[in-house]
């Protein structure tokens, strides 16, 4: 069954338990937001670390998408600016293909940019938690922490598909390290 989740900007860090869950599968991440000025940007959300874990983020004022999986990164630019001064949808849609995934930036909807994550977290996204509108923890990508974001964000929206593949022995062996 599909899981989808809203999120809003604030002052406390989300705890893994009640995160998104990502691992192993196709997934959506939709912010609305705007941009005042074309300086503004920084991150839109993070969960995890430069370890494990994403982050949809702002910079040089085109979107930005990374992923890490076992310390190795990826990162998506978008081809074309985030609008200033209305509101504006910023979108990364990763397709699960197998162990990996497609990724596909948009911004209103409109495709800006690709690229292919190698694999996908099938154990662990992270225990660092999630931040909307900044990343508290060590930086999934290269951005220097906290990384606030200086728009509006308005909310967050993450959808994830039926199509999770999980390393469950992975995830409970990690689990047991962890207690």
């Amino acid at each position: 069954m599909p899981e989808r989740w809203t999120l809003f900007p604030g002052h406390a860090r989300v705890p893994d338990a009640a995160a998104p869950d990502v691992r192993g599968r196709s997934y959506v991440i939709r912010a609305t937001a705007v941009l005042g000025r074309p300086e503004d940007g920084g991150v839109l959300l993070a969960h995890g670390d430069g370890y494990a874990g994403y982050a949809l983020r702002v910079s040089g004022g085109r979107l930005v998408h990374d992923y890490a999986q076992d310390g190795v990164r990826t990162t998506v630019t978008a081809t074309e600016p985030v609008p200033v001064g209305r509101p504006v949808v910023l979108e990364v849609r990763v397709r699960r293909t197998g162990a990996s995934g497609e990724v596909t930036l948009a911004v209103d909807d409109r495709p800006c940019g690709e690229g292919t994550i190698p694999a996908l977290a099938r154990a662990r996204v992270g225990y660092t938690g999630l931040d909307v509108g900044c990343d508290r923890g060590r930086p999934v990508g290269d951005y220097a922490a906290p990384a606030r974001f200086t728009g509006r964000i308005d909310r967050i929206e993450v959808h994830a598909e039926d199509d999770q593949w999980l390393d469950l022995a992975g995830a409970v062996a990690i689990d047991a390290a962890t207690q």
